[in-house]
C-alpha cells in the first residue's frame, strides 16, 4: 500500500497524462522534483542517492550527465524541461503530447518512455536507439513539417464546454467523500486551429458528497466536484459543472440522460440511461460522458493544426 501511495503521489507531481502540478513546480523541494521527473518518464521513482539518480536521468534524457553544474540546478532545470513548468513552450511533455495527439488522435496513458517506445514500434517497427531527447526529436520530425511542433499562444475562453468521459465506474455503495474520480477529456478542443485540450488528457475531480437512500423512495445521490483538466502544455484548466454544461449534456442526452447530484450523465454505447438506479444504489458506469465548462479565460501554448502529411495523422 505504501508503494502504491508513493507512485500515486509521484504521478500527481508531473504527468500531463495523469495529474500534475506544473504551476506549483517552484514550491517543490529538490527530492520531490526528482521524484516527479522519474515518475513522468518511468512510472515510478528510484531509491538510490540523489546524485546517482540525477546522473542516470541525464544520461537517459540528454545522453550524458551535466557534471559542470551543481546538483540542485540540474534537478531544477530538468524538472522544468520535462514537466513544462516554463509554460510548456518546447518542454519534453508538450512535444510528446503533440506527437501522441498527431499519431494517435489523442493523448495515450502511461509513462513517457513507454509512450515513446510504443510509437517507435508503430512507426519504425522497433524501439530506436539514442537518448530520449533524440528519440523524441525523431518522432517530431516524422510527425510535423520541418521537425518542429507548431505552437501558438491562445486564450481558451471562460465557459468553453469540455466533453469528459468517466474512466472507472462510480457507485454510491462504495464512494466516499474525498475519493478521486477518474475521467479524461473525450474530444479534442480547439481555439480556431490551435489544439488546447487533447482527447485522452486526464483531469482531477473528487467525490464531494454521498447521500444514501432515504425514506419515501428517495434514491441515493453522488455529488462530484470537478477541479481541472490538463491542457496540451501541461497547464491546469479549472472546470466545473455550470448551467451551460448541464444544458449541453441535457441536449445531448435527451431522454437517455440521468441526473446524478445535479449532473447530467450520458450512458456509454450499449448502456441504457448512463446512470442506473439498482436497488438502493446509484452507479455511473465506466464510459459515461458529461460536460464541464471552463471557469475563467486560460492562456495556453497550444498546438497549431497542420494538414496531415504522409506520415502524420489527420485531425
Amino acid at each position: 500500500m505504501r508503494k502504491l501511495l508513493s507512485l500515486i503521489a509521484g504521478l500527481v507531481l508531473c504527468l500531463g497524462l495523469t495529474t500534475s502540478v506544473f504551476a506549483e513546480g517552484a514550491s517543490l523541494v529538490a527530492s520531490e522534483q526528482l521524484d516527479a521527473v522519474e515518475t513522468a518518464l518511468y512510472g515510478t521513482h528510484q531509491s538510490s542517492s540523489m546524485m546517482e539518480r540525477m546522473e542516470s536521468l541525464e544520461d537517459d534524457i540528454y545522453g550524458a550527465p551535466e557534471a559542470s553544474r551543481n546538483i540542485l540546478d540540474r534537478i531544477q532545470s530538468t524538472y522544468e524541461y520535462i514537466c513544462g513548468t516554463n509554460g510548456g513552450n518546447g518542454s519534453f511533455m508538450q512535444k510528446l503530447n503533440a506527437v501522441d495527439s498527431r499519431f494517435n488522435a489523442q493523448i495515450t496513458s502511461g509513462p513517457a518512455k513507454t509512450r515513446i517506445e510504443d510509437m517507435e514500434n508503430i512507426i519504425f517497427g522497433q524501439v530506436q536507439g539514442g537518448s530520449l531527447n533524440q528519440r523524441l526529436d525523431r518522432l517530431v520530425e516524422t510527425a510535423y513539417n520541418g521537425g518542429q511542433v507548431p505552437v501558438e499562444s491562445v486564450v481558451l475562453p471562460k465557459d468553453s464546454l469540455v466533453k469528459i468521459e468517466f474512466t472507472s465506474p462510480l457507485s454510491s455503495r462504495d464512494a466516499r467523500p474525498g475519493d478521486p474520480v477518474k475521467f479524461r477529456v473525450a474530444d479534442n478542443l480547439y481555439v480556431n486551429d490551435v489544439l488546447v485540450l487533447s482527447k485522452g488528457a486526464t483531469g482531477v475531480a473528487e467525490v464531494a458528497k454521498v447521500v444514501q437512500p432515504r425514506s419515501f423512495g428517495r434514491d441515493a445521490r453522488i455529488d462530484v466536484k470537478f477541479s481541472h483538466v490538463f491542457s496540451v502544455d501541461g497547464n491546469k484548466v479549472p472546470v466545473y459543472i455550470g448551467k451551460l454544461a448541464k444544458q449541453e449534456a441535457k441536449t445531448a442526452a435527451g431522454a437517455a440522460g440521468a441526473t446524478i447530484g445535479g449532473m447530467i450523465v450520458l450512458g456509454p454505447i450499449g448502456a441504457i440511461g448512463g446512470a442506473f438506479v439498482t436497488g438502493q444504489s446509484i452507479v455511473i458506469p465506466e464510459g459515461s460522458t458529461t460536460y464541464v465548462q471552463v471557469v475563467e479565460d486560460q492562456t495556453i501554448s497550444g498546438i497549431v493544426y497542420q494538414e496531415a502529411s504522409a506520415t502524420g495523422a489527420a485531425k
